[in-house]
């Protein structure tokens, strides 16, 4: 099996390629070469997400964030790898210059895409760097947000029916570090009640902040279709736990801000929905099939703010997301 490659490991990997040219220049003998590492197909694919950042540069009908969204992309999507030259079979690909709203609409398609196929702890980095892409570039561009939309939701379809028509799991999900904790895993009722416990708590402050809004409004619109998905959240999450593990529903939820007007409201709103991203990132480091539900947070967020580049962060060089504080 082949374990993803850290952002740590690559940048080792590379002082220690430096090192044996040197030492191969002093006719020093090493017997041994190192070993290279293997990308598998998600290392693959943020490598090759790299490349296409490191080689995107704002131009004059991007957002005017671009510059400075870019290189929040770049760091959270760690640096371009390539073994040292020394040890290369070929030449290490290369990205064609594009703008930011290039750059978005190729990142998107290409890892909403390979949603069913992911399956290493990239995949909240992956997932979040498409998605504020995408949402971003959405500001110029709306049929980049419906683009993405309908990509992810095919994608996630299309992983459930491989997963119910075939006996055998993808191969991308093998290790037991990929696979999504089941509902008789002792380790699950805390991860699946996490998000089931926040999806009702989101649930009750959208019923509270809906009604600080014109009837009409996009914000009253968007705050009761936003009941909907978060109905089908808590839903899901009641599937997987089952009956015996489910908490129940709390009595009363405290809501801050309490809303009592327009502005009130969507500042409960935005707190909301990170609660949300937070809940579900333990289901993301497991299961790309929790793309959808950030996607729909990080959505929903645009509509009472502007849109979030990132919803999480990632501190050093790891590349493991971290909730926003």
């Amino acid at each position: 099996m082949r374990f993803p490659v850290s952002r740590r490991a690559l940048l080792l990997y590379g002082v220690g390629g430096a090192s044996l040219s040197l030492l191969s220049g002093c006719g020093v003998r090493i017997d041994t070469p190192p070993d290279v590492p293997t990308l598998d197909e998600t290392d693959q694919l943020r490598n090759r997400i790299a490349r296409i950042l490191a080689a995107t540069t704002a131009g004059d009908n991007d957002p005017e964030t671009a510059g400075e969204d870019l290189q929040k992309l770049r760091d959270a999507i760690g640096p371009v790898w390539s073994p040292p030259t020394e040890m290369a079979t070929e030449p290490p690909p290369s990205e064609d210059p594009r703008t930011y709203i290039e750059a978005a609409e190729v990142v998107s398609d290409a890892v909403f895409t390979a949603l069913p196929t992911l399956g290493s702890t990239l995949i909240p980095v992956l997932v979040d760097v498409a998605t504020g892409l995408a949402l971003t570039a959405g500001t110029e561009h709306a049929e980049f947000i419906r683009s993405a939309d309908a990509l992810i939701r095919d994608s996630r379809k299309s992983g459930a029916a491989d997963a119910s028509g075939s006996s055998e799991p993808a191969a991308a999900s093998n290790s037991p570090e990929s696979q999504p904790p089941s509902a008789d895993d002792s380790t699950s009722p805390p991860v699946w009640n996490d998000i089931l416990n926040q999806a009702r708590a989101a649930t009750y402050g959208y019923e509270r902040l809906a009604v600080n809004f014109d009837t009409k409004s996009r914000e009253r619109s968007s705050a009761v279709a936003r009941l909907e998905s978060l109905g089908s959240l808590a839903g899901e999450m009641l599937e997987k736990l089952g009956e015996k593990n489910a908490e129940p529903d709390a009595p009363s939820w405290k809501l801050d801000p309490i809303p009592r007007d327009p502005e009130t409201a969507k500042e409960l709103a935005l707190a909301l929905e990170d609660g949300v991203a937070a809940a579900i990132l333990p289901w993301l480091q497991r299961d790309s099939e929790a793309a959808l539900r950030l996607w729909e947070s990080a959505r929903t967020r645009t509509i009472f703010a502007s849109p979030q580049v990132l919803r999480y962060s990632y501190p050093g060089d790891s590349g493991e997301a971290e909730a926003q504080k």
